[in-house]
């Protein structure tokens, strides 16, 4: 085997665009993924993987993808939600960086982190170093990620989701908080979650799924002006 492995974890946050690739880097500190040339999906070449989701968890912990999004009425108006993100059980590596889309966050803050030697945000990143077991960061920020369909329908798109290792794919967790102004919109779909996810639940102005899955996942979450709604 080479000694510069590379190993990358998609790990989605692709709410609307907004995409956080995990990177790791190699001994001398050269990151093994150039940032130019993954912002132009044709020169992307990956393997696409087989989505699919586990009726099980796996017996270790894997990496678990935390999102809580927040849609406001604001959010109607300008396509910008709040975001709370937490990345749970990273890789041990001496150095990664979360990346995300430049025109499509805002505001990034560290919230906590543990088992991690050193973390700073700068500019649309976050870059990591000292990645010790059982590391994990949360933070804060703001996404512009729901699209006005018109007609009265929006709509907040996630992903891709995924936890790769050279040409294969990986388990990972995902859990996924969506909370929207019930007086305003209504969830009218979503997919392709299943319904067996190990907590799913679509209440009157929240909805929650959490499960686990390998391959290539991208959600949908449709809303529609609630007819009662001024």
């Amino acid at each position: 085997m080479r000694g510069n492995c590379l190993i990358r974890v998609l790990a989605g946050d692709s709410i609307g665009g907004l995409l956080a690739l995990v990177m790791v880097f190699n001994a001398h500190g050269k990151t093994l993924t150039d940032e130019e040339d993954f912002w132009e999906e044709p020169q992307i070449e990956v393997n696409e993987g087989v989505l699919e989701f586990l009726s099980q968890p796996p017996e270790k912990p894997v990496h678990h993808h935390q999102n809580q999004i927040t849609i406001t009425r604001s959010s109607l108006q300008d396509g910008w939600v709040e975001l709370s993100q937490c990345h749970h059980h990273l890789d041990p590596v001496p150095r990664l960086e979360i990346v995300y889309h430049p025109q499509r966050i805002r505001d990034i803050r560290i919230v906590s982190l543990s088992n991690i030697g050193h973390a700073e945000v700068l500019g649309h990143k976050l870059d990591l170093s000292d990645i010790k077991r059982s590391a994990e960061i949360c933070l804060s920020a703001q996404s512009r990620a729901l699209h006005n369909l018109g007609e009265g329908l929006y709509q907040l798109r996630n992903g891709p989701y995924m936890r790769r290792f050279l040409d294969g794919y990986y388990p990972m967790q995902l859990s996924l908080e969506v909370r929207y102004p019930a007086e305003r919109i209504e969830l009218s779909g979503q997919q392709p979650l299943p319904e067996g996810g190990v907590d799913r639940q679509s209440m009157n102005g929240r909805f929650k799924w959490s499960g686990w899955f390998t391959g290539k996942l991208s959600t949908q979450l449709d809303f529609r002006l609630n007819p009662l709604s001024e």
